[in-house]
This record gives structure tokens, C-alpha cells and sequence, in this order.
């Protein structure tokens, strides 16, 4: 026992630097489960995940992407300003673009064939503490789909991970300095269908881990684990 132990400590030795194993503080959530809260990386931050990547160009501006999506041609790009960025009260606006392409079913387009859609989707998000341990997130989006062939984005054959106009509030607890606990719920005006997730976020210095489960009930319901890891780094 006391050799497995030994080497599950070595191990970890190398895969994770010293400073990694410190508490993760000062360093508020930048996303809650899945939806933005009021808050933006510092400038010089960057953070680099599973295919998500962000960078803080000054201590109020944030730009990122996610190549992961790029594999399944969801081509994406967001940006993300803060306005107020306060401890206890934090303001943040950003847009959002992404190209991608799904099956249509209308009498007027192919079902055969995939049509490309652009969306812009501006966002706004507000955090504010409501007691030493708890945040409360709330956030709204507004998406504005387009195509080429003049296709609706409602008649389309999209993904659970596709997000319309839509509103959502959550919560981050803190449960000790290195676990917290994320819950969200939402509604989806555009696709008619909540999301409801919820997730354990764990953090040090510079790793997080979030693991989590989602639902969108538009459709027949999707439902998805969340599995975040990623390093924060300051320049």
C-alpha cells in the first residue's frame, strides 16, 4: 500500500509543477457550467484547455477560440470586455461568431444537403456575490442566424451543444478552497428547450478540472457530460 501511494506522489510530482498544487485564489470564474459570467482574464492570463484557448489582451479584454470545435467544422471566435470587475459585482459583454453547417428540412431546401449558417451572438453577463462562499451568475444572449440559401435555423438538424437567444442564471459555491460546487439553468427561446447542468469545479494555482453534466430539452433532449481541464497561466 505504502509503495502505491509512493508512486501515485511521484507521479503526480511530474505531471503537475509545485506551484500547481497551491489553493486557487483570486482568480474568479471566467464560465460558470457552460454560460459567461461577469468576469474576464487578466491582462497578460491565458488559459489553454481541451480545445478551448483564451488570452487576456488587457485586465478588462479577453479573445478566444475553440479548436476542438474546428475538428467538426464549427469554425468560432468570441470576445469578451468587462466593464465593472469588482469583488463583489462584476459586468462583462461580449459577441460571439461561429460558421457551421447542418441538414435542413423544409419543403424549400434539400434535406440531402448540409447548409451553411453564420451566427452573431452578442451576450452580456452580471456576477454578483451573495455571500462569502456563493456567486450568483445570470447572462443572456442574443443570436442572429443567417444562411445562404435563406435556410431557418429552427428547420435545421442541429446539436445539443447549439445555443439560440436565450437566458440563463446560476450559481458557484464554494465549497473549500480547491472544490466548488456550479448549477444553471436556462431557457432557449430560439430551439423552445431548457438547459438545466450542473458541475464540480476543482482548482488550484494554475489547473482546474470540471466535471459536470448538461441537458437542452429541445427536440428529443440531449444530454452531455461536461469535462473541462485546463492550465491558467500569467504571462
Amino acid at each position: 500500500m505504502k509503495r502505491i501511494v509512493a508512486v501515485a506522489a511521484l507521479l503526480l510530482a511530474l505531471i503537475l509543477p509545485s506551484q500547481v498544487l497551491a489553493e486557487f485564489a483570486g482568480r474568479p470564474l471566467t464560465n460558470n457550467v457552460m454560460a459567461p459570467t461577469g468576469y474576464t482574464l487578466g491582462k497578460g492570463e491565458f488559459t489553454v484547455g481541451l480545445g478551448s484557448v483564451a488570452f487576456g489582451f488587457t485586465d478588462n479584454i479577453q479573445a478566444g477560440t475553440n479548436l476542438l470545435l474546428f475538428a467538426f467544422q464549427i469554425y468560432n471566435a468570441d470576445i469578451k470586455a468587462s466593464f465593472m470587475k469588482g469583488e463583489d459585482l462584476a459586468f462583462a459583454a461580449g459577441v460571439s461568431v461561429l460558421s457551421f453547417s447542418f441538414k435542413v428540412y423544409d419543403d424549400d431546401v434539400l434535406g440531402d444537403d448540409e447548409v451553411g449558417f453564420t451566427a452573431i451572438a452578442p451576450y452580456g453577463a452580471l456576477s454578483k456575490r451573495m455571500g462569502e462562499n456563493t456567486v450568483a451568475h445570470v447572462s443572456t444572449t442574443i443570436a442572429i442566424f443567417s444562411s445562404e440559401d435563406d435556410a431557418d435555423i429552427q428547420d435545421a438538424d442541429f446539436s445539443g451543444a447549439t445555443q439560440g437567444t436565450s437566458f440563463t442564471a446560476g450559481l458557484e459555491h464554494g465549497y473549500s478552497e480547491r472544490t466548488r460546487f456550479l448549477a444553471e439553468i436556462g431557457y432557449d427561446s430560439t430551439f423552445e428547450g431548457l438547459r438545466v447542468g450542473g458541475a464540480v469545479l476543482f482548482g488550484w494555482t494554475k489547473f482546474r478540472l470540471k466535471l459536470g453534466l448538461n441537458y437542452f430539452g429541445a427536440g428529443d433532449g440531449f444530454t452531455w457530460p461536461v469535462i473541462g481541464v485546463w492550465w491558467r497561466f500569467q504571462g
